[in-house]
């Protein structure tokens, strides 16, 4: 009786020997695969930037569409929205997420348009219309209205289009390009003005 208990524990216990082996090779191809599927695929970043309404995701080189439009809204933001007194201020805040190869022509731009706004009293504000997305491409493409300002008086109206070249860096988003496509200058009339300058007008046919 002993050796026949003694040979059914010892069955008992090959068996359980061989299910946890079995279990713990499953268990091994499991996390080998896992390595490997793992090392072929990149990480995915949850990103929330400073003067945004959302997070968004990071993926290797390839951003989310809300990702890309955010930060190409707030680039417009701080070349666009500006006066004399703060152009180069907002412009060193740009230059930190623009591709290093770039600097030296986003600086000349900068500079040039100082000049520009000191030299005419002026003062710019940008508002969106319209914001196209081109994820592949790493763009964005931006339509709106450029208004001139001179003591706080509109002067000028624009309708433009840009945009906008990113490129990837160690899954960081730079600024390569910001460039004007399309412009539909108009200028802004004061209806004030045109009231005034219209009896000027009939007087003078009435003279003739």
């Amino acid at each position: 009786m002993d050796i026949r208990v003694k040979a059914t524990s010892i069955a008992s216990l090959q068996t359980q020997r061989n299910g946890l082996a079995g279990l713990s090779l499953t268990l091994l191809v499991v996390v080998v695969m896992q390595s490997f599927l793992l090392f072929f695929k990149s990480p995915q970043t949850i990103i929330l930037p400073p003067e945004t309404k959302q997070s968004f995701w990071v993926e290797g080189n390839c951003f989310s569409p809300v990702y890309l439009e955010e930060q190409g809204m707030y680039f417009a933001h701080l070349l666009l929205d500006v006066s004399a007194s703060n152009i180069l201020a907002q412009g060193e805040i740009l230059l930190r997420y623009v591709d290093s190869s770039y600097h030296g022509e986003f600086k000349t731009r900068l500079f040039k348009e100082e000049q520009r706004l000191k030299r005419d009293n002026l003062s710019l504000n940008f508002v969106v219309c319209d914001c196209e997305v081109f994820p592949s491409e790493m763009a964005l493409e931006i339509t709106g209205d450029l208004n001139g300002y001179v003591a706080g008086k509109k002067i000028s109206s624009h309708r433009e289009s840009y945009r906008l070249d990113f490129l990837s860096v160690k899954g960081r988003l730079f600024l390569k390009s910001f460039k004007v496509f399309k412009s539909d200058q108009e200028i802004y009339s004061d209806p004030q003005s045109e009231a005034n300058s219209q009896p000027n007008a009939n007087s003078t046919q009435e003279g003739k």
